[in-house]
């Protein structure tokens, strides 16, 4: 341990300037009820994966009996259904779970429905118990982070965040490595080593520096964006997007979202391919390339994650087009032209509905048909994978079929945890973006009177100096450490930590100068979008409204004369704090507090990703303002609020085709504005392969 603490002061000292950043974390006081619950949800996470006789919560799981219980449950048809799946044998605890695959999909949610159906907190915690000692622990995690978003008497608990409960999603295999060798040597190292792959101890932890994938290391461009699509933080927005919305549940927890779930997903998916572009020209990547079902994938990937067994990586010019792949890719490119078929009819007619594909309320449908979901059929098959979502995932991660129904070959693609990291996943979602596309260009723009508001004007809108940056961020991977029983009951254990650089932003501020000649309430929205294209051309808005990313939106009272209104980046709607690690959510516990981000706003996304990247000379970029009269929700919507300012599409007025010249009105403001990039451009040159770089072999020479 000498050695140790002896490097760590070398180490701190050569990697002077990186120590991570703290963010003030917003908080609300909860009551002692509330903590009670809070605690035991965070207590059946601890260290999953490993089978802890000396929890609290094991011999109530281990001797509860579902059956026995049976009227404790508000569906007694989901609890037989249940026991069906489990006498019969259910998936083996250790094995990888992927919803992607029929038998363990039918057991996760047969386990959802045993947890959302508990008639009480006592009974659904006993549940969780029962699961967390018998059950696989991907789909207990799967399931129960489900159930707690979806039950009335759980929504409001805080979970911790997906990196930090099952970090193999998100870490690669060689920084686990390095953890594993730490806490079995007790981190009495050899100075070279630690030297050589970035290991130090600090603060009572241990920090392992862990870089993205390289490009030096796979050859493929694509790893330049590896910020990005690697972000722990995008790739648990993700997780969480599919976690609240689960393709399979049909009773979502929010009144009247249904209503407005087409508008969300195609929102969703069109603001994360939208980023992903700008990203790519920010990084001299251009356009996202386009595939064929019949030609090879000339995208490949290769994961550095691992399980039990490590990740499925797909080679450059993979052959999708292969024998046996034949009746999938059939089936992909039938799918497709159906929807050509009655998007030039005009409407569609099957599965006892018809619909009017030339008006915008279509847009229910044409989501339900290209996002897998649950009622697109009037009897949804039990066949999931006979879904264009699910076959063209599987497909595009090249994995082979499963040995039996239990054991797969884990990838990228067939994880929700892990989706965001294959650059595939953004060709697949544009091209069916690209089908939205060309439903929307049957509907009528937006007319000159339509986006006009009477009265207001936009004088000038004023922007700090946009400038990214990369910083160090540290996050706990301790819960995929194997522990004693010992260290389980120490009051202070070893915490093991990975230090990576993530993209984040200076704080900023868009200033809107605004005359109203009325009082009234306004919606304010902010987006960002490419000014030229990759290869270096003006774009018109009429051919890049759908590049658009929307930065904010809020509501705000004008009042006659002049208005003058500072938006900060920080206040921005669409975006989230970082979460904090569990050891701190145990002391704001104590403190009977939990932070208002990990609470109410999780399912955002990462404020710090809110900017793409930028370069070191300025790129340009357009920022468009737009104000529009307010119309509130109607009675019994104000769930809604968080996702919507009013009834209009999400990314109003960037929803559909659009007229430039209709677009020149008082109240849409355009101005270029530039994003700076400070530091290195590439994350992993802060992670250098040695932080010694004149240390030399002084074993003596014989």
């Amino acid at each position: 341990m000498k050695t140790v603490l002896i490097l760590a002061a070398v180490v701190a000292l050569a990697v002077a300037g990186t120590v991570p950043h703290k963010h003030e974390v917003g908080l609300k006081s909860v009551d002692a009820h509330y903590i009670e619950h809070q605690t035991k949800v965070i207590d059946l996470l601890e260290s999953i994966g490993q089978y802890r006789k000396d929890a609290d919560w094991f011999k109530l799981g281990y001797e509860y009996d579902v059956e026995a219980n049976i009227d404790n449950y508000t569906n007694k048809k989901a609890v037989e259904e249940f026991l069906v799946y489990y006498k019969s044998g259910f998936m083996p605890k250790y094995k990888t779970f992927s919803v992607f695959y029929d038998e363990m999909r039918e057991e996760a949610i047969a386990l959802f429905k045993l947890f959302y159906y508990a008639k009480d907190f006592e009974t659904f915690y006993k549940t969780a118990a029962f699961a967390r000692v018998h059950c696989n622990d991907g789909q207990f995690l799967y399931a129960y982070y489900i159930a707690i978003y979806q039950r009335p008497d759980t929504q409001t608990l805080v979970l911790p965040a997906p990196y930090e409960m099952f970090p193999q999603y998100f870490v690669n295999t060689k920084t686990f490595l390095k953890a594993y060798r730490t806490k079995m040597q007790h981190g009495d190292f050899d100075p070279a080593y630690v030297a050589t792959h970035g290991i130090y101890h600090e603060n009572g932890k241990y920090v392992f520096y862990s870089n993205y994938t390289s490009p030096w290391l796979t050859g493929s461009v694509e790893d330049k964006l590896s910020y990005f699509t690697e972000d722990i933080g995008m790739n648990s927005y993700y997780y969480y997007f599919q976690i609240l919305y689960p393709f399979w549940w049909k009773e979502n927890s929010i009144p009247h979202f249904d209503e407005m779930r087409g508008d969300y997903f195609y929102f969703f998916y069109q603001q994360l391919i939208a980023q992903y572009y700008l990203n790519r020209l920010s990084n001299g990547l251009g356009e996202i390339p386009e595939f064929s079902w019949y030609k090879p994938i000339e995208t490949g990937y290769y994961c550095q994650l691992s399980t039990y067994y490590p990740f499925f990586s797909r080679n450059e010019y993979y052959h999708i087009n292969k024998v046996e792949n034949d009746q999938y890719i059939q089936y992909l490119s039938n799918y497709e032209q159906s929807f050509l078929y009655y998007l030039e009819q005009g409407h569609f007619k099957a599965y006892n509905q018809e619909i009017d594909l030339r008006n915008s309320k279509a847009i229910d449908f044409v989501s339900k048909y290209w996002f897998t979901t649950v009622d697109l059929y009037e009897k949804m098959p039990k066949n999931y994978e006979r879904f264009y979502e699910v076959i063209g995932l599987h497909l595009l991660s090249a994995t082979p079929e499963p040995t039996d129904k239990y054991t797969i070959f884990p990838s990228a693609l067939e994880l929700h945890q892990t989706s965001l990291r294959d650059p595939m996943f953004y060709q697949f979602y544009a091209r069916i973006l690209n089908y939205f596309l060309q439903w929307k260009e049957y509907l009528e723009p937006y007319s000159y009177s339509h986006l006009h508001f009477e009265g207001v004007k936009i004088n000038d809108v004023k922007v700090d100096k946009l400038v990214t940056f990369f910083e160090p961020y540290d996050f706990d991977i301790t819960n995929d450490l194997f522990h004693s029983v010992e260290e389980f009951k120490s009051n202070d254990p070893n915490i093991y930590a990975v230090r990576q650089p993530r993209l984040n932003h200076k704080p900023f501020t868009v200033t809107v100068d605004v005359k109203s000649d009325v009082a009234t309430d306004a919606v304010f929205k902010i987006f960002l979008g490419p000014k030229y294209d990759s290869n270096g051309y003006p774009l018109n808005i009429e051919d890049n409204w759908m590049n658009f990313v929307e930065l904010d939106w809020f509501v705000h009272k004008l009042t006659v004369g002049q208005n003058k209104i500072d938006r900060h980046s920080t206040d921005f709607a669409l975006f989230k704090e970082d979460s904090v690690s569990v050891m701190d959510l145990l002391k704001y516990f104590k403190q009977g507090k939990v932070p208002v981000d990990m609470s109410e706003r999780f399912f955002y996304q990462p404020q710090r990703m809110m900017l793409p990247k930028g370069t070191k000379g300025g790129f340009p970029f357009q920022l468009y303002v737009v104000v529009y009269p307010h119309t509130p929700l109607p009675q019994g919507w104000e769930l809604l609020k968080a996702y919507f300012p009013d009834m209009k599409p999400m990314s109003y007025p960037f929803d559909r085709p659009v007229y430039e010249t209709y677009f020149k009105q008082p109240n849409i403001y355009h101005e270029d504005v530039f994003i700076y990039h400070e530091g290195e451009l590439t994350a992993n040159f802060y992670n250098v392969q040695e932080y010694y770089p004149n240390y030399k072999n002084q074993v003596p020479k014989h």
